[in-house]
């Protein structure tokens, strides 16, 4: 069930979407943003240790087993020249999916997307940071990246990710994935196409679902057996986008959530402004971030702009440019830096380290 809030993390894209201007006034704003849980960095404890569920341990990996003598070859290559980049016209903030059974630990982002506006050239990328990539955590060590916001929650998560990929990152917008069904369906659903392979895995997905977490009749949910174009519901939703069984595993898992969150994105640009304000209400109380009222709503008289930019979507790491190695009962991934670093600055900023 890792990955069933991968799409919450669309409305925290749609926070900014309901604090848009064309009529609608600050105090409802205010109430709006009153829901959403406000979480200031240094109230955010670093955690010792984790509970039995936050690793999950696999008894044969795919990945190459190294000796200590690769492994510390593999991590002083984390350690580039490469230095921070930032830009005054680029506002970053992570979309966090938190997969948690309980509120005894921060939980695994086990959904991690970097979005990235872009004022000066009129475009938003989104970038799927992948879970499994082998990172160092600053003050707890080498470890997946989805493990940095179990021990620090997300001030930690955006420190490794801008120390990993020298990008700077300080704001974020966390969702538990519990929550993710009502909240598609709040939205109305998403249409989505889906192959027959798609559908097959999902509804075993669905099944497993609706029998032993949520106690509801599978059949009401099920998708056509030969695929097609489905408005599908929250369950529908969530259980397309968990499978990993259907392409190259959880690498097209991650182009499923971003298609499912930019198709929600569609869904929130055609509802009226009474229909965004009343779904936001209900859906702002899931959200947890770091982005302060003052620091919204100095952003609102351009997001209506924002809404016709150009989206642009990535992953990393990319194609031939990772290897996979099996660590501590784990496969990690284990990007060219070097590489990877240029293409995903020049995705972002338009230009590579050497030109800035």
């Amino acid at each position: 069930m890792n990955l069933k809030k991968a799409f919450l993390i669309s409305f925290c894209i749609v926070i900014g979407v309901v604090l848009i201007s064309g009529g609608l006034i600050y105090k409802l704003g205010h109430d709006l943003y009153s829901s959403v849980n406000y979480v200031s960095d240094d109230s955010v404890a670093v955690e010792e240790t984790l509970p039995e569920e936050a690793e999950e341990e696999t008894d044969e990996g795919v990945g190459e087993v190294v000796s200590d003598e690769e492994l510390a070859a593999i991590q002083d290559a984390m350690d580039t020249s490469k230095d921070v980049v930032s830009d005054e016209d680029i506002y970053n903030v992570l979309l966090i999916g938190v997969d948690r059974q309980d509120q005894t630990w921060n939980g695994n982002s086990d959904c991690m997307i970097l979005v990235s506006i872009n004022k000066a050239d009129n475009r938003v990328t989104m970038v799927s940071l992948m879970r499994d990539t082998y990172v160092n955590i600053p003050d707890v060590g080498y470890k997946k990246l989805n493990a940095a916001y179990a021990y620090g929650g997300g001030p930690l998560l955006c420190e490794t990710i801008t120390e990993t990929f020298k990008v700077e990152v300080e704001k974020y917008v966390a969702v538990d994935f519990w929550d993710l069904v009502d909240i598609i369906d709040i939205i109305g659903g998403v249409d989505l196409e889906v192959t027959a392979d798609e559908a097959e895995v999902a509804n075993g997905y669905i099944w497993d679902m609706c029998t032993r977490l949520m106690d509801i009749d599978p059949t009401e949910h099920y998708f056509p057996t030969s695929g097609g174009t489905v408005h599908a519901d929250g369950v529908q939703a969530v259980a397309y986008a968990r499978n990993r069984y259907v392409g190259n595993s959880d690498f097209e898992r991650t182009e499923r959530q971003r298609y499912v969150l930019t198709q929600l994105m569609e869904e929130v640009k055609d509802m009226s402004l009474a229909q965004m304000t009343s779904a936001m209400q209900s859906i702002l109380e899931y959200v947890m971030t770091n982005i302060s009222e003052t620091e919204i709503w100095s952003m609102v008289t351009e997001l209506p702009d924002m809404l016709d930019y150009d989206f642009e979507m990535s992953r990393v790491p990319y194609d031939g440019m990772y290897s996979t190695i099996y660590v501590n009962g784990q496969d990690m991934l284990v990007p060219d830096w070097e590489e990877t670093l240029e293409i995903l600055h020049e995705f972002i900023y338009g230009t590579s380290e050497d030109d800035s």
